[in-house]
């Protein structure tokens, strides 16, 4: 039992995690007007089983494919998007946490301890990884999926699994984001380079070739599906953000986002813990029985980079793990930046790296605390000594005389380093929680949570009057094309540019904010001919009364104002420009000059 102790006492703390996850992400309650688009489609594809903004017209205008399929799915048994969306969200997160949990086992061998589950309580205390379990977004299953097909990765260099599924995980990532296509491109190139550099060869084996044919197939297929679908190989949303110049959206965007996600959490004060561990040699189960010894020598299997052999188990070097992490976090991170980051708060686009950074902090203070005082490593006895170990096996070796090679997990140490931590990172969140609970915005231009949930529940209340007083067929114009759209179920056109092929494939961009590049002009817009213009929607306590020219100039066009006013909506009215030539229910058709 007390050789199990260290093990139930870290899944004890892994179940509390869990739980504590779930409770910080109930306290951001909320629905982001994003999500709402692909609640549309998802809706769509449940009642017209079209995968489609506006029925019958086939433009992708989301890029969480995977995402939007399971809530449409779920939408046929009656289950509303709304609410699935949170849930799934807490579940990959805790998935999150798990998958941490475990790559943690993989890269240290040996019996598991407590430490073992200190990532998954940093993740489950910062606020950023809360917050995007909940807003109705994809992130924490791409960042699941991602995390999963980066473990099995490892353990399969590590020769704990038979079978090699990472490729066809992450070509579920793929399908769920564009950037699981980039991060399977890594992984390639890092097991590229691990077998050049560590096996002097280049020739792909047999099981290798069946793992690259294990990503190719599934999403070569869902490729080809897809073009011929929509008609283009890329998501609508790449041509609305492609083009322009990528220097100056990273330089405006996204180096201050990548700024506020490290001072935001404070990773700055990682850079010292990183030297630390690239000074102290990790004692993982690979040290144990793949290290050089005292002497020199090397002991069984630790004749590769990549990988050792230890008596018949396979074991890959701590070099292997944070190579890899380490191409997959740096480069994720350039991306980001290029791409010009995000317009939310708190580094959504970052939360796939987080358990990159958990692990990264975990194995730092770990070393640090369980070999203080520093001093050299004792001499690691002779190879026979030892009982097989490895990352796949479930106990530690111990030396001769029954002690064990590792010092234990020294409790106290521990116990301080859980409740410092913990109450570091709580306290930073608390943090965080204040500043997202003001409407405005969030220092250089990025939207509070606060701003992102009223902004979609206002939206949610017009589009259901909408709904229930406009004809079916009435047709909207609209900036954000989210919440009021999925709940009026109108057609509308999405000035923007996200769900409409036009304006993807034709404006250039006119701005740089993430998702705002490019916008309808006018000339087109009226051609469209909507019903009703809510782009430029006044949202304000009175109706508008707009000044003579300019209610000449849209009256000139065939538009005038109108105004409602659904019950708890605050400010009270919103209003936007009506064809006068249409019979809107409230609004009868105007004729004559």
């Amino acid at each position: 039992m007390r050789r199990d102790a260290g093990k139930l006492v870290a899944l004890a703390i892994l179940a509390v995690a869990a739980l504590g996850l779930v409770a910080h992400a109930l306290l951001y309650p909320f629905i982001s007007d994003d999500a709402y688009i692909s609640f549309r489609y998802a809706h769509n594809l449940a009642y017209h089983n079209e995968l489609t903004f506006n029925v019958g017209e086939r433009v992708e205008g989301y890029t969480n494919f995977l995402w939007t399929v399971i809530l449409g799915l779920l939408l046929k048994l009656r289950l509303r998007p709304d609410v699935m969306a949170r849930m799934l969200g807490a579940g990959f997160g805790v998935a999150v946490l798990v998958l941490t949990y475990v790559l943690t086992r993989l890269y240290r061998g040996g019996r598991a301890d407590p430490w073992d589950s200190l990532g998954a309580v940093a993740l489950a205390s910062t606020a950023g990884f809360a917050l995007w379990c909940s807003g109705g977004l994809e992130t924490q299953m791409f960042t699941a999926l991602m995390l999963g097909g980066m473990t099995l990765y490892f353990a399969e260099r590590a020769g704990c699994v038979r079978w090699r599924l990472s490729g066809l995980v992450l070509a579920l990532s793929a399908m769920t984001r564009p950037e699981g296509l980039m991060v399977f491109g890594l992984t390639g190139l890092h097991l590229v380079v691990s077998n050049l550099v560590g096996q002097r060869r280049l020739r792909p084996r047999l099981a290798e070739l069946w793992w690259l044919l294990g990503f190719l197939v599934p999403f070569g297929l869902f490729f080809l599906w897809r073009h011929s679908y929509y008609g283009y190989p890329f998501p609508n949303t790449y041509y609305v953000k492609a083009g322009g110049a990528a220097s100056a959206s990273a330089l405006k965007w996204g180096v201050p986002y990548l700024w506020d996600f490290v001072r935001d959490n404070k990773l700055y004060l990682l850079a010292p813990l990183l030297l630390l561990l690239l000074v102290l040699r990790p004692r993982t189960a690979w040290s144990r029985d793949g290290a050089p010894t005292a002497t020199g020598a090397r002991s069984a299997g630790s004749l590769s980079w990549s990988a050792g052999r230890a008596r018949g188990t396979q074991t890959a070097r701590p070099a292997f793990l944070w190579s890899y992490l380490g191409l997959v976090g740096v480069v994720y991170a350039a991306y980001v930046v290029l791409v010009g980051g995000d317009f939310m708060a708190l580094g959504r686009f970052f939360v796939p790296v987080a358990p990159i950074l958990a692990l990264l902090l975990q194995e730092s203070l770990r070393e640090a605390v369980q070999r203080w005082p520093f001093g050299p490593d004792p001499p690691t006895p002779p190879a026979s000594s030892w009982r097989a170990t490895g990352a796949c096996q479930r106990n530690a070796p111990r030396q001769p005389g029954g002690g064990h090679r590792r010092a234990g997990w020294r409790p106290l140490r521990f116990g301080a380093v859980v409740a410092l931590l913990t109450g570091l990172l709580v306290a930073n969140s608390v943090g965080r929680y204040g500043d997202n609970q003001k409407l405005a915005y969030y220092r250089w231009g990025l939207d509070t949570i606060a701003y992102l949930r009223k902004f979609a529940d206002d939206r949610i209340l017009i589009g259901r009057w909408m709904r229930r007083n406009l004809p079916r067929d009435t047709f909207l114009a609209v900036g954000g094309a989210g919440a009021i759209v999925y709940a009026s179920r109108l057609r509308s056109l999405d000035t923007f540019g996200l769900n409409d092929l036009w304006i993807a494939h034709n404006m250039p961009r006119t701005g740089d904010r993430p998702g705002h590049t490019k916008s309808a002009p006018e000339h087109y817009i009226l051609q469209q001919k909507p019903d009703l213009m809510c782009h430029q929607a006044k949202h304000q306590d009175w109706p508008y009364r707009p000044p003579a020219h300019e209610a000449q100039y849209w009256r000139s066009r065939g538009y005038g104002w109108v105004c409602i006013a659904p019950e708890g909506l605050r400010p009270s009215h919103y209003c936007c420009l009506k064809r006068l030539s249409r019979d809107l229910g409230p609004w009868p058709a105007e004729t004559g000059p």
